[in-house]
């Protein structure tokens, strides 16, 4: 039985109707509303970060990647790790990222990233119940869709390259996000804030990809569309 029906082949299929929000019971954290994390365990906002673009000469195309992260030793990403975030590890890659586990608190599985070996060739998340959370159908052009978070559109809308091109901008409920590199990171924050908290970041470690969210990031929505925006990131695609 097919994963995702459609009447049209010309068509990207639609994953339905939204289904509710799901903030795990393992999520149900604490953390102080007063903590700025860009100051706290190595998330400094602009500790280490370099001034030259990360994509090199502008009239190259941008990749879908905000710069390459340099893979960072384990212990060295979890000691900087806020005590009460939760991280998501994205491991046991069937040649690339695109096809991989995400474990997830206490070690469990909490997602599987499935790409189907189709023409057109799309990559499925699914949630620890096999529902289907996310999708992105890689040609002609890069469409994506996300439960309850955004209709099908162009990737390239949805992580949108900033006038500067150092950030990559993504709405989530009428709210304007960015992410950007940090360091040896790419770190999610609210757009044009005077005071911006980093929400979530992405690290590479030997043999995986983390990701970092919030109390705060997981109480806005954020879980998903962080986790899409992860492989979206670093899987290599162009999506522009």
């Amino acid at each position: 039985m097919p994963v995702f029906k459609s009447e049209s082949p010309d068509i990207p299929p639609s994953l339905g109707k939204p289904i509710p929000e799901r903030i795990d019971a393992t999520l149900t954290i604490t953390m102080s509303v007063n903590m700025n994390p860009y100051t706290a365990g190595g998330w400094s906002r602009n500790g280490g970060r370099g001034a030259e673009n990360p994509w090199g000469d502008s009239e190259t195309a941008p990749p879908s990647v905000l710069g390459a992260l340099p893979s960072l030793p384990l212990s060295s990403i979890q000691s900087s790790m806020e005590p009460e975030s939760v991280s998501f590890q994205f491991t046991n890659f069937q040649s690339t990222i695109l096809n991989c586990t995400v474990i997830g608190p206490q070690k469990r599985t909490a997602y599987r990233i499935v790409t189907a070996q189709t023409a057109p060739s799309c990559t499925i998340w699914k949630d620890n119940e096999s529902r289907n959370v996310a999708m992105v159908q890689w040609q002609p052009t890069a469409t994506l869709e996300i439960q309850g978070v955004t209709a099908r559109q162009r990737a390239r809308e949805w992580l949108r390259l900033s006038p500067d091109r150092r950030r990559r901008l993504m709405e989530v409920r009428g709210v304007q996000y960015a992410w950007e590199t940090m360091g040896p990171y790419i770190g999610l924050s609210k757009a044009n804030t005077a005071s911006p908290r980093v929400l979530a970041r992405i690290a590479r470690a030997p043999g995986m990809v983390l990701l970092e969210v919030t109390k705060e990031a997981i109480s806005e929505g954020l879980l998903d569309p962080s986790l899409v925006a992860t492989v979206m990131l670093v899987c290599g695609h162009n999506i522009d």
